[in-house]
């Protein structure tokens, strides 16, 4: 009776630890993500860590950090084409991000989340 007690106890341990790691943590492709900022000209209004026409993506960072529908939003925001304020004070509809095959969403969180992950240096 011990032992299987013993077991269960290890095996819930597992599980409680594997759950303390996100899923999306562990998904991100920065990789990937880099090449789709490249294929839709992103750097020409964002930087990293610099506000350009656009925000940064830390800043972006930063005002979604620790809410719990973050990727959903900025998955919006890439995907809906609303309009946004530049620095100048001027507005333009927000490009939609192209994926190859078309309208693929796991591209499309992938850079959700990686936008998420830039932090200060």
């Amino acid at each position: 009776m011990k032992q299987i007690s013993r077991m269960i106890a290890t095996a819930s341990i597992a599980a409680l630890a594997c759950t303390g790691f996100s899923t999306a943590a562990l998904a991100l492709d920065v990789d990937a993500a880099k090449d789709l900022v490249e294929q839709n000209n992103c750097k020409q209004c964002h930087a990293l860590r610099k506000d350009k026409d656009g925000p940064s993506f830390m800043k972006t960072a930063e005002k979604y950090k620790g809410k719990p529908n973050a990727v959903d939003e900025i998955v919006k925001h890439l995907t809906s084409g609303k309009k946004v304020k530049l620095a100048d004070g001027s507005e333009e509809n927000h490009k939609i991000v192209k994926t190859m095959p078309p309208n693929d969403m796991a591209q499309i969180k992938n850079l959700a989340e990686y936008v998420l992950s830039i932090q200060p240096k």
